[in-house]
Order: structure tokens, then C-alpha cells, then sequence
């Protein structure tokens, strides 16, 4: 499926996962495109960059017209988009709310509406959307961010049933992973934090630091794609990419809510 002929679209691709999405795939397809809010350096003469602000339906919309009309339709398109709000849900601003739905699901879902049928029509194509081992494993005041990633994950696999041949399907669950994913987060103000807050913000900033790069990520991204198959697959540690979801199938809901309370406010 990748090669030097491939056309791949990353969304997000300035920092982070995205980055190194971008720093991987260019070593082997010839036009790597990456879209998000700010423009960084250029990676190479393979590397186009398009600037838009994904948490903006219009914007998105526009974009995505622009982009097929200019370059046809992409090989791959990596779903990848994302930032996080960490708020107690009484103060968890009204407009955070509609940017984080928009950017972490509203998105994808346009990018694959546009694109997924002119894939089928080609006959080709494969579409990777990021989504979380938050699915399974909610982060404490971060209720937008848990349940927008559930539900891309819930759409991709309505679409793996819809879609029999073209485009391939994947819904990649990533744990936790070392990028300045915690600093970019919208935050309550600290001075307003409970102790339940800073309690459960020192875990999962605990969590971030001790997880792998997102070099190691894009490593996975490439080989699941690489291996033309459909489905739910998990990348980050080996607790996140292979403990984690078989336990998940063990545990009740009230032991996961139990367990994950022991997790972030003990």
C-alpha cells in the first residue's frame, strides 16, 4: 500500500504524534500533506503543509474542497487531531465543550465523509483514525475528551461494516504518550484546583512522562497500515497495547470505576 507514488494527509501533523507521523511517512511517499492551526518548519520538498483551524466546521469544510480540488484524493488519510480540557465538569466552559466535540470528532468525520467515498470509488485508500485507550479507561475531568474518542471509535467501526473492500478502516487506540500533549491541554485555573484535581492531574502527568515517544507510535501507524487489515488495534507501552484492553474485557463496570478512583485520587 505505501509507496513513493503514495499520497498521505495527516491532520495535527505540526507537534507530537502528527510530527513524527509526518517524519515517518515521508521517507517513503512522495507527498506527505500535513494540516493543523499553526505552520512549524518544512520536513523536505515532500512535505506540504496547509493551515486551518480544525476545531471550525467552516474552516474544515473549506478546507477539505480546497484540498481535493487541488491534489485529487489522498492514498491515506491519518486522523490524528487532537488536544485535551482537564475541568471540573460545574466549570467546564460552555465553548470548550463545542471545540473539543468539534476537534475530536466533528473533524474526522467530515474528512471521512468527503473522502472515504471518492477512496471507494477508486477503488483504494486506507483511513486511520486516532482515537484512545480512554475509550476504555476514562480520564477524571477530561469527560469531552474521553467521550469524543469513544465515539470516533464507535463511527470508525460502523464504517469498517459499511465499507466491504475500499477504503481499509482502522481505529488505532494509543495509550499514553511523551509529547506536550499535558501543556497544550485547556485547564481549569489551579488556584481553583480541588485536591481530587491535583491528585489525579499528578497521575496522569506521571503517566505522560514514563510513556513511550511518539516515533514509536508512528512506527505502529506504519506497520498496521503496511499490513492490509481492518480494525481496533492499540499502540503505546506493552501494558497499554496488550494489558490493558484484555483486561478491560474482564473487569465489571463498577470494578473499572473502583479501580480507576484507587488510580487518580489515592
Amino acid at each position: 500500500m505505501l509507496s513513493s507514488k503514495s499520497k498521505i494527509l495527516i491532520t495535527g501533523g505540526s507537534r507530537g504524534i502528527g510530527l513524527a507521523l509526518v517524519q515517518r511517512f515521508q521517507q517513503n511517499a512522495s507527498e506527505v500533506h500535513s494540516v493543523s492551526r499553526g505552520i512549524s518548519k518544512k520536513l523536505g520538498s515532500n512535505h506540504f503543509q496547509h493551515q486551518c483551524d480544525l476545531s471550525s466546521t467552516r474552516q474544515i469544510k473549506k478546507f477539505i474542497n480546497e484540498f481535493i480540488g487541488k491534489n485529487g484524493v489522498p492514498d491515506i488519510l491519518i486522523n490524528n487531531a487532537g488536544a485535551g480540557a482537564f475541568y471540573q465538569w460545574e466549570h467546564f466552559p460552555k465553548d470548550e465543550i463545542e471545540n473539543q466535540i468539534n476537534l475530536l470528532f466533528t473533524a474526522p468525520v467530515l474528512f471521512c465523509r468527503e473522502i472515504a467515498p471518492m477512496m471507494q470509488k477508486a477503488r483504494k485508500g486506507v483511513i486511520v483514525n486516532i482515537s484512545s485507550l480512554a475509550t476504555l479507561y476514562p480520564l477524571p475531568y477530561m469527560p469531552i475528551y474521553n467521550a469524543s474518542k469513544s465515539a470516533i471509535s464507535s463511527f470508525t467501526q460502523t464504517l469498517m461494516i459499511e465499507f466491504s473492500d475500499f477504503p481499509r478502516f482502522i481505529d488505532m487506540r494509543v495509550g499514553d504518550v511523551r509529547t506536550d500533549f499535558n501543556n497544550s491541554s485547556a485547564k481549569q485555573s489551579e488556584e481553583n484546583w480541588t485536591a481530587k484535581m491535583k491528585k489525579a492531574w499528578n497521575q496522569i502527568e506521571k503517566q505522560l512522562h514514563e510513556s513511550p515517544s511518539p516515533f514509536s507510535i508512528a512506527q505502529v501507524v506504519e506497520k498496521v497500515i503496511l499490513s492490509n487489515k481492518s480494525g481496533v488495534f492499540y499502540a503505546g507501552s506493552f501494558i497499554h497495547a496488550r494489558i490493558a484492553p484484555f483486561f478491560a474485557k474482564l473487569l465489571s463496570t463498577k470494578a473499572m470505576i473502583i479501580l480507576l478512583r484507587n488510580r487518580y485520587f489515592k
